[in-house]
């Protein structure tokens, strides 16, 4: 991971710039090999981009993004369950570096 701001914003331009593009945000989804259309049904933009399409070219209802928005909803809930899993790994490795005045006593 980065280990500054500078880094991470660098970081950022190398995934979200192709995540954008391979998405279907600027470029249509129907044009790319199916491979990638499938590889990129991983990143929660694919779905979204999907979802607002249909919502704002088509006038699209409810019943017809929920699988979208259900896929929203699986991959937001396993990336906030893994950064908690990753946060408290940090907080359980940074407390011992604490002073005994700031740690939790159980």
């Amino acid at each position: 991971m980065a280990g500054s701001i500078p880094q991470f914003g660098l970081l950022l331009m190398l995934i979200l710039r192709p995540l954008q593009v391979l998405s279907g945000g600027m470029t249509p989804r129907e044009s790319m090999p199916d491979v990638i259309q499938n590889i990129m049904l991983i990143a929660p933009n694919t779905h979204y981009v999907i979802l607002s399409q249909a919502i704002l070219f088509r006038g699209a209802g409810l019943s017809v993004v929920w699988p979208q928005l259900l896929a929203l909803l699986v991959i937001g809930t396993g990336l906030f369950f893994l950064a908690r899993r990753r946060f408290r790994v940090f907080l359980k490795s940074s407390v011992l570096a604490l002073p005994v005045c700031f740690r939790r006593i159980a």
